[in-house]
């Protein structure tokens, strides 16, 4: 972002359900503590929101932006049904809100190489990531393991990036879901690890798995992978590398950042910068509702 943008931002306000988690990122970023995200917002008037929620609350906060004509981003998966995202979408597009999602892999540098040289040919997409187990939800976020607050589990909050990764890389707009099947631990309400597959509308077949099963430790947080079958040969990303093979080449590997947690800043930035440019987002409200259709229709399964 110019030098001269940066310097016109400021943090002017943090709103949570606990004003002591409000209070302390306010001290941190030298702005006022709010427990009501609408007080907030008419009291500071902010220009842009980044909004985070429970998934059951982010409609109501998206709309409440919206009437205030704010840009902001949301959190996947905004809405707890396609309906619910679509009447955000429609509510933007009325008002001419801007509005970024951040699926953060579009961020990286390894995406976006992906996706510039297209004319291999995607054929099929094998993407595993298996995240922590969901013991560590129970102290910060409870409502994570609750069917009504979150909608779902593992795939609904991890599945939903690689989705949107066939969709992005191939051009889709939709994408069929040939089956899914859900596993769950002990007494909690959502899955806690989960595989689907699907075709998308451009030809390509893709196996999403996800859990929330891994035992963390300091060095390695969660598994992921990703096979990738093109017209030319094979992709596999993992374990911070990218190994290249095409057919009658050489093999290549590359240094890669699989951590998506590195992303958000990116994604941050650059959505500010889209916003105060008069740019579209590069993952948006309509991104999120052909997302959010396939989410729906492998949860009905």
């Amino acid at each position: 972002m110019p030098e001269k943008r940066e310097e016109m931002i400021a943090v002017v306000g943090v709103s949570d359900d606990s004003m002591e988690f409000a209070h302390k990122y306010a001290q941190i970023l030298g702005s006022k503590a709010y427990v009501g995200y609408q007080q907030m917002l008419d009291e500071q008037r902010p220009d842009f929101v980044f909004a985070f929620g429970r998934h059951d609350q982010m409609v109501g906060i998206s709309h409440a932006l919206i009437d205030r004509r704010i840009g902001f981003t949301v959190e996947k998966p905004l809405g707890l049904t396609a309906d619910e995202v679509e009447g955000v979408l429609d509510h933007a597009k009325r008002e001419h809100v801007f509005c970024a999602i951040p699926f953060i892999w579009r961020y990286s540098k390894l995406v976006r190489d992906l996706h510039r040289d297209d004319s291999r040919g995607f054929l099929n997409f094998s993407f595993k990531f298996i995240a922590g187990p969901p013991s560590r939800y129970t102290v910060s976020s409870p409502w994570m393991l609750r069917k009504v607050t979150a909608g779902g589990g593992c795939m609904t909050n991890l599945g939903v990036h690689f989705i949107d990764l066939a969709l992005y890389l191939t051009a889709s707009q939709s994408a069929t879901v040939l089956g899914a099947d859900f596993h769950y631990l002990d007494d909690y309400e959502v899955e806690t690890y989960a595989t689907a597959l699907l075709k998308t509308s451009s030809g390509a077949s893709v196996i999403v798995e996800t859990g929330y099963a891994f035992p963390m430790d300091s060095a390695v947080k969660r598994v992921n992978r990703w096979d990738i079958v093109t017209r030319d040969g094979y992709h596999l990303i993992a374990d911070n590398r990218y190994e290249k093979r095409l057919f009658d080449e050489t093999p290549r590997i590359f240094p890669v950042d699989t951590d998506s947690d590195v992303y958000y800043e990116t994604f941050a930035r650059e959505s500010l910068q889209d916003f105060l440019e008069g740019r579209e987002p590069k993952a948006g409200l309509q991104d999120m509702l052909r997302v959010r259709k396939i989410l729906d229709d492998i949860n009905a399964l």
